[in-house]
Order: structure tokens, then sequence, then C-alpha cells
């Protein structure tokens, strides 16, 4: 009996750089979006835990801070007025909020007057009530309480929202710092691999691997985790230098321990 014949083997398949710009910008928006529904849960956690007294203004306040660390930087390369191209990603996010009437309920369940336009009890001199209207003031009470409940947690996700793209935006004018540290790491990447190359060193495919695992965490997971990060005070700028002299270390790394021979 003839042995069956060897397969040959499988190529691996090629990218094309339209179909690697989408996965890219797919990418970024599941890391967005990801970040938003995190910052989220973060924000409505920490209502009850970490800043009771401050609740939805807590979001607020990363919001206009963000919008304050914009504004020290007033251009870049890619953007002529930082400050303006921020305060539209504000209205453009806040929008959807406004047609869909989410900020007109917020303001009915938490304005000033809410309280006494939702508390009209029955005068002190009326007999008691019956079973049916103890029933209707208790759905009318469970439906104030999901009201504000509701209301509440969807301004948080506004103000997430806001901050995340904000975030984003910051990623955006940063983006020719975040190339030079990708050409400084592949030049300085290539100059380690000729040397090595030439003086006969050892080649180290664990070092390569993981290294190439480092620089796409660095490009998604880290970057993630700058997008919900929750607390205030951290400066938009020390952002931009560590990630860049991360994705340039680890990059550098990469292509120096790539193969010595190809």
């Amino acid at each position: 009996m003839n042995a069956p014949a060897a397969k040959p083997p499988s190529r691996a398949r090629t990218r094309g750089p339209v179909e690697l710009i989408f996965e890219v910008a797919l990418g970024l928006f599941f890391v967005a979006a990801f970040s938003w529904f995190i910052g989220v849960m973060i924000e409505i956690t920490g209502s009850y835990t970490l800043w009771k007294d401050e609740g939805e203004n807590h979001s607020r306040r990363l919001v206009a801070q963000d919008l304050t660390y914009i504004a020290a930087a007033p251009r870049s390369l890619l953007v002529d007025d930082t400050g303006a191209f921020a305060r539209q990603i504000v209205t453009w996010v806040r929008w959807p909020y406004e047609r869909l009437g989410v900020l007109r309920a917020y303001e009915r369940f938490h304005g000033p007057d809410g309280d006494a336009t939702t508390h009209n009890a029955e005068p002190a001199d009326t007999p008691p009530a019956k079973s049916s209207n103890q029933m209707q003031r208790g759905l009318r009470q469970a439906t104030r309480t999901a009201g504000e409940l509701f209301t509440r947690w969807a301004v948080m996700s506004m103000y997430v929202g806001q901050d995340v793209l904000l975030r984003l935006s910051v990623a955006f004018f940063a983006l020719p710092a975040f190339l030079l540290a990708l050409v400084m790491g592949c030049v300085d990447g290539l100059v380690r691999r000729d040397l090595r190359r030439w003086q006969g060193g050892r080649e180290s495919s664990f070092v390569y691997h993981h290294a190439k695992r480092y620089t796409s965490w660095a490009l998604t997971g880290g970057f993630g985790l700058y997008l919900a990060w929750p607390f205030g005070g951290f400066n938009p700028a020390y952002m931009v230098l560590v990630f860049t002299v991360l994705v340039a270390a680890t990059l550098s790394t990469t292509v120096a321990s790539f193969k010595k021979y190809l």
C-alpha cells in the first residue's frame, strides 16, 4: 500500500495594510468600550463606598480636571486648538443624553424642588388611606427610587464616556511622540541585533516572544488601564512619557532578539 502523500506546510496568511488598519481601529474601539464599562462599574461602586459624599460629582470632577490638563497644552502637531477639540468631544458625548431626555429626568429627580414635587403627602386630617391607596403610594415611591437610581447611573456613564474620550484625545495629541518612540525602538533594536549577529551572540526565542507580548500589552492593556483610571490627579503628560518609554524599550528588545539569520 502506498503511503499517503505528505501535505505541504501551510503558509502563514499575510495581512494587508487595509486589514491591519481595520484590526487596529476595531481593537481600539473594544479597548475604549471595555474601559468605559469598567469605569462605569468603578464609579457606581465608588459612589457607595469610596466617595459617598460626591456621588456622580466625582466623575464630573474628573472630566473638569482632564479639561484643565488639556488646556495646559493648547497646541499639538495634529490639532491647532486642543482645548476647543476637547470641549467638542464633551458636547458630542452629552448630545444623545440630552436628546433622550436623560438629563431632564435627572434634573427632575435630583433638582432642588424634586422632593417637594414627589412627596405630596395627603393632609394630616384625612382618614387613613385604604390598602389600594397605600399600594399606589408604594408604587410611586418605588418608581421614584428606581428613577433616581437610573438617572444617577446614566449621568455617571455620560461623564465616564466623556473622560474616556478625553483621554483618548490626549493619546491622539501625543501620537507623534508614540511614532517617534516606535522609530527609536526599531533603530536601537536593529543596531543591537547586528552587534549580536557579528559577535556570534546567542539567539533566544524566549526573550523575543515575551518582549513581543509586553509590547502588545503596552499598546493595549496598559493604555486601557489608564482610560479606566478612576482617581484624579494624574497628569496625562506623565502617561505619555511612561508609555512612550515603555513602548520604545519593549520594541527595542523585540527587534534586538529577532532571528539572527533570516
